[in-house]
């Protein structure tokens, strides 16, 4: 049996009768307790990326050997006793919400050697055992941006499991709350924006070392899909990666993404309530026209100077974006553009 997944603060949060039976030297740890009497009496929550109700969903062969009511005699007190004897080291996947195994590995491709010699069977191991204390992305869900005092509470006492649930269950309904960021990998992504605030849609990929956003790619040879959803979204071409205080980097982390081959296929763009961000420029570096019998919008580079591998180059005629249902669109630079970022409305 594998308990690489169980997380002891986790499991005594969702079941705090058992802290006086630790205190009073009855059973050790939560740990032993699931292992001797949890696990067969049917406990399911060991893990903040563990959700009996997905792994079921998700592994549909596994429900005629789980027990119920009216099967008492299968042979797993639960999907998760089955995923603890048998899932984890079979390499099954699909255990929760909070974790997405295409994304993970996309956006971790320094683990695929790892995956392809048996040294992990897959993404979900690495992560139990190593990503989470490193702070790797488990969604598309940028959580290192997202947190509040209310999110903090809820998530320590165990009442959510994440910020990506606490937003999904709480915050997407509150249109005053914090902005949250939506990533892709470096692939071809689809993003869809969640929420009644502000939403970024991010196609490329994204890592937060210390907290600051470091882009890992820059949309060459991406053809990403950004989908607006009913709040305020932006749609992300181009930014600043952020570097640590007192490190030089200049212009060169500046960066305009969908250089070269590729584009961002914007959908649901709402004049007067979204946005497109790239890095600070001026409409006449830019060519704004309709296409496709002038249902469509597309924005190109006309003699935009980019830095490529350190070096400025000039872009022309390099589609960047084409805006679904824009046709008659006219953007319009905004006001909240800064020195690095320029917003097109």
């Amino acid at each position: 049996m594998n308990y690489d997944i169980f997380d002891e603060q986790y499991y005594l949060s969702q079941y705090p009768w058992l802290k006086p039976a630790i205190d009073a030297g009855i059973i050790k740890s939560g740990r032993e307790h699931f292992e001797k009497f949890g696990q067969a009496a049917g406990l399911t929550k060991i893990s903040r990326y563990f959700d009996e109700e997905t792994y079921l969903e998700g592994n549909p062969d596994l429900k005629p050997f789980v027990r119920t009511p009216n099967n008492p005699n299968a042979p797993f007190a639960t999907g998760l006793d089955h995923f603890i004897q048998y899932g984890y080291e079979e390499g099954r996947t699909r255990v929760s919400p909070e974790y997405d195994e295409a994304f993970y590995v996309a956006t971790n491709r320094d683990l695929q050697p790892f995956i392809q010699n048996g040294t992990f069977k897959n993404g979900y191991q690495h992560f139990i055992q190593f990503g989470v204390k490193d702070g790797r992305l488990p969604t598309s869900f940028f959580e290192p941006q997202f947190f509040n005092n209310e999110a903090a509470g809820l998530i320590i006492s165990g009442t959510l499991k994440t910020p990506r649930e606490y937003y999904f269950k709480v915050g997407q309904f509150d249109p005053t709350g914090r902005p949250v960021t939506f990533v892709g990998t470096s692939g071809n992504d689809i993003l869809t924006g969640l929420g009644v605030g502000k939403v970024e849609l991010i196609g490329v990929e994204v890592e937060a070392p210390r907290g600051l956003r470091r882009y890992e790619s820059d949309g060459s040879n991406e053809f990403d899909t950004l989908i607006g959803g009913s709040g305020r979204d932006t749609f992300v071409l181009g930014d600043l990666s952020e570097l640590p205080l007192g490190t030089m980097g200049g212009l060169s982390n500046l960066q305009q993404f969908y250089i070269g081959p590729g584009f961002a296929t914007i959908r649901n763009f709402t004049q007067g309530q979204d946005n497109i961000q790239l890095v600070r420029t001026s409409l006449e570096e830019l060519l704004v026209f309709p296409i496709n019998n002038n249902r469509d919008l597309a924005i190109q580079t006309n003699g935009l100077p980019v830095v490529k591998n350190g070096v400025t180059e000039i872009s022309s005629f390099d589609t960047l974006a084409v805006i679904e249902g824009g046709g008659n669109l006219k953007l319009n630079p905004l006001p909240d553009s800064s020195f690095f970022r320029a917003l097109l409305g």
